[in-house]
């Protein structure tokens, strides 16, 4: 298949930048430490055709849900690290016994190792509450220095539970490598101060992928190897989601109608704000027009809307640009971090997916239709 037959409103995985996004964080850090691990973060872009490339490459997957850990289960992720304060009591012992990272996140969590019998051994992380320069307020995740002690303690005395490893991710605004290096002096504060020897250490996620200007996949590592040097026996986990899976996708979009409105030229396309930005915080977006023939005559002003009836689906202003019509294609590049993954179910229904790989498209999964919705609700 080729670009000119896909069909509109469709999200694109690009296999071989994902490939390579990938490999990069990977064998960044595998230059730095003896022993790491990439861990995709799962609940920033779920979907299977993505988390099948990955699984190829043999990353490791990182979930915050029961649904996410079945989910990596399913398709035969052999690596699963288990995060997050909503884990349900039955997975938490699932991936106990399987053998998988579980970080502990809440006194429940403690409650519920007490619980195991006294011939089961298990292993576990403790996530670790990080306070940041940047902060405006504080996180609201992990054990805080009020509890760490306590937390720590009530592990230790559990003779078949091993406290094997510390989580500490944070989200930060800047994604710089300060926040890196603030993280990582945390993690080495603390183990010191507790005496601990970890077989890991996770670092979390939040890192740039591929932004021109940015801090690379090596500056991290360097950063990380740096403030971590006293553990060298330790394994590095991190927990990449928008690094890796926002520059393998696009968004193609058509243009449906151009019409004029008093003085304004408004130019109506089949995708939405929905689709490229969920959070509906930005004003414009890496966009290009691959249909739009080069000399083609200049518009002063148009105004850019989606197709989901909202006033405020405003995708862009093009000012001085191409004079787009019907027919006319949109690509948004950068589109595959929470945009899949916080699709609502709003008057169109998820897109088609496809997937270009060799200078080849595919179709991975269709648009869904009224039947697919209806068969969620057993109809």
């Amino acid at each position: 298949m080729k670009a000119n037959e896909l069909r509109t409103p469709c999200f694109i995985l690009d296999a071989d930048v994902l490939r390579g996004l990938y490999r990069g964080f990977r064998d960044a850090l595998g230059a730095r430490f003896a022993a790491s691990e990439v861990a995709y973060s799962v609940k920033t872009n779920s979907n299977p055709a993505l988390l099948q490339v990955l699984l190829e490459e043999g990353a490791a997957a990182e979930v915050v849900s029961d649904t996410e850990y079945d989910l990596a289960a399913s398709l035969g992720f052999k690596r699963i690290v288990f995060n997050g304060p909503v884990k349900g009591k039955e997975h938490f012992f699932r991936a106990l016994q399987d053998g998988q990272t579980v970080n502990i996140d809440s006194k429940r969590e403690l409650d519920w190792l007490e619980e195991l019998p006294s011939g089961v051994q298990a292993s576990v992380g403790l996530r670790v509450n990080v306070p940041l320069p940047e902060d405006e307020t504080f996180s609201r995740f992990g054990f805080g220095e009020e509890e760490l002690s306590q937390a720590i303690g009530r592990i230790r005395a559990l003779p078949n539970v091993q406290l094997s490893g510390l989580h500490l991710h944070r989200t930060s605004h800047t994604r710089s490598l300060e926040v890196y290096a603030a993280i990582a002096a945390k993690a080495a504060k603390v183990l010191k101060t507790y005496d601990l020897q970890p077989d890991y250490i996770d670092i979390g996620g939040g890192y740039f992928g591929s932004m021109p200007g940015k801090p690379t996949f090596e500056d991290y590592a360097a950063t990380l190897a740096e403030w971590l040097k006293d553990f060298p026996g330790a394994r590095i986990i991190v927990e990449p989601g928008n690094a890796l899976c926002a520059g393998a996708f696009s968004f193609l979009s058509s243009v449906l109608d151009v019409k004029t409105i008093g003085t304004e030229t408004v130019v109506v396309c089949d995708g939405s704000r929905n689709d490229v930005d969920p959070f509906f915080r930005k004003s414009d977006y890496f966009k290009t027009f691959p249909t739009v023939e080069s000399g083609r005559p200049l518009a002063p002003s148009q105004t850019v809307v989606g197709g989901t009836c909202l006033e405020n689906d405003r995708l862009f202003t093009l000012e001085n640009g191409p004079a787009l019509r019907p027919g006319d294609r949109i690509a948004f590049a950068n589109t595959g971090a929470y945009t899949m993954a916080l699709s609502p179910l709003f008057i169109r229904y998820f897109p088609r997916v496809y997937v270009l790989e060799d200078g080849e498209y595919r179709l991975a999964s269709e648009q869904w239709k009224a039947q697919d919705y209806l068969n969620a609700y057993g109809i």
